[in-house]
């Protein structure tokens, strides 16, 4: 009996040690977990993103299955570039919500950064699977593919998102330099100015656009594309600018030898019928056409005599 009532006594001590221990999931600790969630992001909007992660490892200790939570904690880790990190914080979200295409698909992101483009891609395949229709998966999914040389599906992957937001002049501009790169010259300026079209104040644009207009041999635009460049942005000198200005005075120099040879030519070169000869060589041509007939009809006369002096003789 007193061993019964023993053991009774310990199950009953060791319940409350537990309970002292690990602090149970009440409503009251999962509210003030969203609260120090909240705070981490009002943080991460003015950029203080330690203060941030500060914040979230709060909630987190408040409630180790806030997905939400470690999803916030992964994104203050990233832009933090703390990539391997915000991986593990996003793996840790995946775990208590598997179904959560976002946040696969930021895991993906973070593998990307990394590098690890074989594994982000497996990430991104996962998360469109889950919702084909997340803009930031499909985007960052073509990523990954044009990493890998694998331009063609990335352009199809970037027509894909574009169609979730045409309006994208970020991916207008990837989807471009992507055609660049199979050397689909025409193709890639209609990208480029899309880009331009959302958003016409990027250097960068212009400089692709530039580029592609050289590729293609047309020099004067590619030169107002590079100038238009450098006008948003003194600090930013296009690659191919020097090579532009070279070439346009080369073909400038081309033109002008060109123009010198047809002027020189039409100084010394006359027209047939513009020809006058003096009337001394008429009178040349017309003897020396004179001798000619009478030396043929000379040799007809010899070849006649000829001929019926052998006839006499055979007879």
């Amino acid at each position: 009996m007193n061993r019964r009532i023993t053991q009774i006594v310990l199950v009953i001590l060791l319940q409350i040690l537990i309970s002292l221990v690990l602090v149970p999931v009440t409503a009251e600790s999962i509210q003030d977990a969203t609260i120090w969630a909240n705070k981490g992001k009002a943080l991460a909007e003015t950029k203080d993103f330690q203060g941030a992660m500060a914040a979230y490892d709060q909630a987190l200790q408040l409630d180790a299955y806030y997905a939400e939570g470690w999803k916030l904690r992964g994104d203050a880790l990233m832009a933090l570039e703390r990539y391997a990190e915000a991986a593990d914080s996003y793996d840790r979200a995946i775990s208590i919500d598997k179904t959560n295409a976002e946040i696969v698909g930021k895991k993906g992101r973070a593998l990307f950064m990394l590098g690890k483009y074989r594994d982000s891609l497996d990430a991104y395949d996962r998360a469109v699977s889950l919702n084909p229709n997340v803009f930031l998966n499909l985007d960052g999914k073509a990523d990954v593919l044009a990493a890998l040389n694998r331009y063609s599906e990335a352009d199809s992957m970037y027509d894909a998102a574009l169609k979730v937001d045409p309006r994208s002049n970020a991916t207008w501009n990837k989807k471009g330099l992507t055609l660049a790169k199979m050397f689909k010259n025409e193709e890639a300026t209609e990208a480029f100015n899309q880009s331009l079209t959302v958003y016409p104040g990027s250097a960068e644009v212009w400089n692709n656009i530039g580029s592609a207009y050289f590729n293609q041999g047309k020099m004067k635009e590619a030169l107002k594309a590079f100038e238009q460049a450098i006008s948003l942005d003194e600090s930013y000198i296009p690659q191919k600018y020097g090579d532009t200005l070279t070439r346009l005075q080369q073909d400038k120099q081309a033109a002008a030898q060109e123009a010198q040879e047809n002027s020189s030519g039409q100084l010394t070169i006359q027209a047939p019928s513009e020809i006058k000869l003096p009337p001394s060589i008429f009178l040349i041509n017309y003897l020396m056409i004179g001798i000619g007939l009478l030396a043929i009809l000379s040799l007809g006369v010899v070849r006649l005599f000829k001929t019926r002096k052998k006839e006499k003789k055979i007879r």
